[in-house]
């Protein structure tokens, strides 16, 4: 992991493609929690200093503006906690989050408390949650690490065990690919992050399958922790380095709106996806009308595995919790692969309680024998 030395660095693109979609995503988050709470809590283990070289917000700052937003309207409050593992950038943070305070009025100054906190993100960031009394209430942490195994299974344990608690965390594979066989403190340092030694079967894997098997091993991390649902987003710059971001939530509704984050990020970031569930690997351009052919082999290949068929609403749950894909995208998707001979379905009409079963050709198709048999 290569951890910054300065006070300040150069955005790069996945860090920018990371900023919008945390702010798509705490567009939705913060009005639907505070209309039902009084009180929400935002959070991050490695805050930066708030700010980047040529002067772009970091994502305390975007936090703080999306939450100062939501605020002018709502008579509520909001808790952020900021945890730097350098002074020099925790000092600088306190000051960018003082020039943001320049901007909302004083009333929602008041209702958006910011502390921010000096010190490694375990134990200090459990340590300052519990202290603030922000654990059992909805809170969202961000855990935007330095790429490699900087998070313990601990953490991500303790944090899930509160039902309304999400987490985002940032996964580079390369680190332990790279230099975890040959050096027994970094092994132990994933054995850390993964919560056992299960991750080290990725040594005996081929090349090709190492980055999709550690993916795959800490999407597992984060259910075994207590998130029941996880989403994966493998993200790829123009020079095709991966980086992974993985959400981890209790409920349905938080992996709906993190997916239509998803779909809705800026496009200017040299930044695409993939679905980790597309065997061809095909990149995602996010797009209004996008390409849906990876989701297509995705529900062609579950279809195939239920010759008994499976409902449209069933697919649209598979969907929404194993796919990049949002549900909404499935029906006309169906449709499609019902007109091209891909699928057939029960009625024709295309409902959420329509069954879907694989194409059979018809000369294929078992018919009744009309001979008899001699014995």
């Amino acid at each position: 992991m290569v951890v910054p030395k300065k006070v300040w660095w150069d955005r790069d693109p996945h860090t920018a493609a990371k900023h919008d979609l945390l702010r798509k995503y705490l567009q939705p988050w913060a009005p639907i929690l505070l209309s039902r709470y009084d009180s929400i809590a935002y959070a991050e283990g490695f805050s930066g200093p708030g700010v980047y070289s040529e002067g772009e917000p970091g994502s305390p700052i975007i936090a703080f503006n999306v939450f100062a937003g939501v605020l002018e309207h709502r008579p509520k409050h909001i808790r952020m906690v900021l945890v730097e593992g350098d002074k020099r950038r925790e000092s600088e943070l306190r000051t960018q989050i003082g020039k943001a305070r320049g901007e909302p009025s004083d009333d929602v100054n008041r209702r958006i408390s910011v502390s921010t906190h000096h010190g490694e993100c375990h134990p200090t960031l459990l340590e300052q949650l519990r202290a603030q009394g922000c654990l059992g209430s909805p809170l969202f942490v961000l855990l935007d690490s330095y790429g490699g195994p900087d998070i313990p299974f601990s953490l991500l344990q303790e944090l899930a065990r509160h039902r309304s608690t999400e987490v985002m965390v940032t996964f580079a594979p390369s680190f332990l690919t790279r230099f975890a066989e040959r050096d027994e403190k970094h092994r132990n340092a994933g054995d850390t992050a993964f919560g056992g030694t299960q991750w080290q079967e990725v040594f005996h894997r081929h090349p090709s399958q190492k980055f999709a098997f550690l993916r795959d091993q800490y999407s597992d991390t984060l259910r075994r922790a207590g998130f029941s649902h996880t989403l994966t987003f493998e993200m790829v710059d123009e020079k095709g380095h991966v980086l992974y971001l993985i959400f981890g939530t209790r409920h349905e509704l938080g992996l709906e709106k993190m997916k239509e984050a998803m779909w809705s990020v800026d496009r200017d970031h040299g930044i695409r996806y993939r679905d980790p569930k597309d065997t061809q690997q095909q990149q995602l351009t996010l797009e209004l009308e996008p390409n849906t052919a990876p989701l297509r082999r995705i529900l062609l290949e579950h279809v195939s595995r239920s010759p008994e068929g499976m409902t449209v609403a069933e697919l649209k749950t598979y969907t929404l919790l194993e796919t990049v894909y949002k549900p909404g995208q499935v029906t006309n998707l169906i449709r499609q692969m019902r007109d091209a001979s891909a699928v057939t379905t029960t009625p024709r009409r295309v409902t959420a309680e329509t069954l879907v079963l694989p194409y059979v050709p018809p000369h294929e198709q078992t018919e009744p024998s009309d001979q008899t048999t001699l014995f």
